[in-house]
């Protein structure tokens, strides 16, 4: 009677009054301190967690969209799970200019889905478990209700896009991928990884097929470790329905032929080998007697969305981004092939010439649209590796500095105990080092400055500054703070040398990691170390090999990158000759 009286006032008023539910229900990882980045509310005083999943674009660019590598190299299942490119966006913009969705962060449980069914019953312990024996239909009919609830009773609690509020379906198959991964939280090598993991072992993430696990009954979620982005139950357990249907991996892109329903994760008849994150299973949407397919392991884990076209503005946005891309974005051009195109075939009168002028505009549109992905993929890998050359150039100046501070003690060793031939050959051999890393310097710097071209010659001010963006956003998310401060650095150095392209390598510099140019851009003062031979140069040591006190005559004087800004270093007794036994301090040579 208690059952039947809930789900007739559910009914009747849409709502049905209950307590709410306990943490343990709802979001268990709360009671661990880490909680859901949204909850919303649900019938019978539920709820259910959700976790933002940022997707790095530039979202004020309403046809900016995130390119993917999806899928594993498998020579076993490639058909199905082999490497493909997709693209993705969020429905949502944050404040940095970034675009996310929201999906579940548990399965979805028993207790939910009596909820969405009516059924405000107290919650009890088997409610923890998810929710099997769905059909696809049965899962968008959740989705369904739950979407209407929210809309009616909880609007105000929905993320919204352009005042559009946001709507609960099951994941595309790209949006579940790219957040079973771990999305931008983990960066480009672990994301391509086979399991999202590289601590502990599967029975840590995952309810499957093994002795002491599974034992071939679904269980209560979010008992395991989650992934970087906070899911639990991304492997194993139920396993999820996404929206989609099932398409054959064509040679790297999705078969034109649609299929039956697919499932995402692998489930608790799984063995660890078959659990991974580009596991697809294909199943009939229907079984023999044309009742739809229901299998005791199909559960799901929703997603909020938005509509695209959230409004007349939006729409005109969308338009003009449209026009500005095909037409090839420069304003002012002198000839526009795409708007000569669309002239002729307004003008042409025979029906077949027209078709034919019409086909080659489409694929002068998606020739310009693949070689603009090119650009921003080709752009975005010389900020990586510019990032990655200052880092060698910090390094590789950090260890001139160490071998530097080793002959220093040497030579104090030295004069406090007489000259010896074993302290001597240590000198030499870290001269010869310092050699070594000199010219490993060289190499490096050749290749920073490569970079600076390349850019600067290659990839427009929007490219550029775009891919900064997104890129910057990435290693912010995925905690990579010293690549990220080095990108930084990188990023002040191509400004500058933006405005001053024959600039020396040292006054290009690689910056202090702020992310910020200034005033110093233009002019930097050499700032001279004390008894080392380096010169700090906007950021970066110039190595410049002189006599500290107590290191005449053993130290070569090598002047090295020497650039016509730095002539007065050689005026400031900061270099003597092999053998000037001149005892100043070049410590003390002041500034500069």
């Amino acid at each position: 009677m208690r059952r039947l009286a809930a789900i007739l006032l559910l009914a009747v008023t849409g709502v049905a009054r209950a307590d709410p539910w306990p943490v343990t229900l709802t979001d268990q990882a709360a009671e661990r301190g880490a909680r859901a980045d949204l909850v919303l509310p649900m019938p019978c005083g539920g709820a259910m967690a959700f976790q933002k999943v940022t997707v790095p674009v530039d979202a004020a660019d309403p046809l900016a969209d995130r390119r993917l590598l999806l899928g594993q190299a498998s020579d076993l299942a490639s058909y199905s799970d082999g490497l493909r490119t997709a693209f993705l966006r969020g429905a949502f913009a944050g404040n940095k200019g970034e675009s996310h969705y929201y999906i579940a962060r548990y399965e979805m449980i028993v207790g939910q889905w009596r909820a969405l069914h009516g059924d405000c019953l107290d919650p009890n312990r088997r409610d923890r478990v998810a929710k099997g024996g769905l059909s696809w239909f049965d899962a968008v009919d959740a989705a369904r209700r739950y979407s209407e609830w929210l809309l009616n009773h909880a609007r105000d609690r929905l993320p919204s896009s352009d005042g559009q509020p946001g709507f609960v379906r099951l994941p595309t198959e790209e949006e579940w991928e790219f957040a079973a991964r771990g999305g931008a939280r983990v960066d480009a090598a672990r994301f391509a990884e086979k399991v999202y993991f590289d601590e502990g072992e599967m029975r840590d993430h995952a309810l499957y097929q093994a002795p002491g696990s599974g034992r071939g009954r679904l269980g209560a979620v979010g008992l395991r470790r989650p992934n970087p982005l906070g899911l639990y139950d991304i492997y194993g357990n139920a396993e999820e329905l996404v929206l989609g249907p099932f398409r054959l991996n064509a040679g790297g892109r999705l078969h034109g032929q649609a299929g039956g329903v697919v499932t995402r994760g692998g489930s608790v008849l799984s063995t660890a080998e078959d659990l991974y994150s580009a596991r697809r299973t294909e199943y009939p949407a229907n079984d023999r007697d044309g009742v739809p397919m229901r299998l005791d392991t199909f559960g799901v884990r929703l997603v909020i969305a938005a509509p695209v076209v959230t409004s007349d503005a939006a729409l005109t946005r969308i338009r003009a981004a449209w026009q500005a891309r095909n037409r090839g974005g420069i304003p002012g051009a002198a000839a526009d092939p795409d708007q000569l195109l669309t002239d002729l075939i307004a003008a042409e009168t025979d029906p077949r010439r027209k078709l034919g002028l019409s086909a080659v505009l489409v694929e002068l549109r998606r020739a310009r649209d693949r070689a603009q992905t090119a650009r921003l993929q080709s752009a975005r890998s010389t900020l990586l590796s510019g990032a990655m050359f200052v880092g060698a150039l910090r390094a590789n100046a950090r260890a001139i500095e160490a071998k530097a501070a080793n002959i220093r003690m040497l030579v104090e060793l030295q004069r406090a105990g007489g000259r010896s031939e074993m302290l001597d050959r240590q000198v030499q051999a870290h001269l010869r080092e310092i050699g070594e890393l000199r010219a490993q310097r060289t190499t490096y710097l050749l290749s920073y400055r490569a970079a600076l071209e390349a850019l600067a010659g290659q990839a427009d001010d929007y490219e550029r500054d775009t891919t900064h963006d997104v890129l910057d956003e990435e290693l912010e998310l995925s905690r990579q703070v010293e690549l990220r401060a080095n990108f930084r650095r990188f990023w002040e150095g191509l400004s500058r040398f933006a405005q001053k392209p024959d600039m020396g390598a040292g006054a290009v510099g690689t910056g202090s990691g702020t992310g910020r140019s200034g005033p110093r851009a233009k002019r930097i003062k050499p700032l001279f170390l004390d008894t080392l031979g380096f010169v700090w140069w906007a950021g970066v040591r110039r190595v410049f090999t002189f006599v500290p006190r107590g290191l005449a005559g053993v130290v070569p004087c090598v002047v090295a990158d020497f650039d016509e800004e730095l002539k007065d270093v050689q005026t400031k007794g900061l270099c003597f000759p092999v053998g000037d036994h001149d005892d100043r301090d070049a410590g003390h040579a002041g500034d500069g």
